[in-house]
């Protein structure tokens, strides 16, 4: 997933893949504009971008989870200029909304459940400790890239369940500072990017 980060002390976006996370630049290229290339040989695995507001890019401070409107079109503009054409960042948060179809017991964590989840077609299955979600709820779930506080999610399996997505909490969409259950999303619809 390709995501876009702000920090707003420093005046500088940072681009940035998860599937290329544990890449370390081995060169930093500056393309002008305030632009870098973070390289790994001839491959950009990310950029550095210095005061993104004279780009017109209006950015949040932390994970721009989805680049909308003028800000899209910023980016494309200015890498497209720069010969880095058509990258994806912040196309998709990642952030879905799932419905849940099967809920039961964990065998090994008494205070947790198994949820079978339905996304726009597919069926993913993960593990949550939060009781307010049930059967025909529909919540919102992280299934691959970074979170907002910059840590990247992975499909695993643990105890023989696999985790091929996780339950957000109003705290983790940056909702509210609710962080002991589930965010219930009640006006988008199953399988909707929730920051679209």
């Amino acid at each position: 997933m390709k995501s876009v980060f702000y920090n707003s002390s420093l005046d500088e976006a940072f681009l940035a893949d998860s599937s290329l996370s544990l890449a370390k630049p081995k060169d930093i290229k500056d393309l002008g504009d305030g632009l870098f290339a973070l390289l790994d040989g001839d491959k950009a695995i990310g950029f550095n971008l210095k005061h993104p507001s004279e780009h017109g890019l209006d950015l949040a401070e932390g994970l721009n989870p989805v680049l909308k409107g003028d800000n899209k079109a910023a980016l494309e503009k200015l890498l497209s200029s720069k010969g880095y054409a058509g990258l994806g960042y912040g196309e998709s948060s990642h952030f879905s909304v799932a419905k849940i179809i099967k809920e039961e017991e964990h065998p090994v964590f008494e205070s947790s459940r198994i949820l079978t989840l339905s996304i726009g077609g597919k069926t993913l299955s993960t593990v949550t400790r939060y009781a307010n979600c049930h059967v025909g709820d529909k919540i919102v779930v992280k299934t691959e890239g970074y979170r907002f506080d910059g840590t990247i999610f992975e499909e695993r399996v643990e105890k023989n369940i696999p985790i091929e997505c996780e339950v957000c909490s109003p705290f983790e969409l940056k909702a509210s500072d609710e962080g002991k259950q589930a965010y219930i999303e009640n006006s988008k619809e199953e399988g909707e990017d929730y920051f679209a």
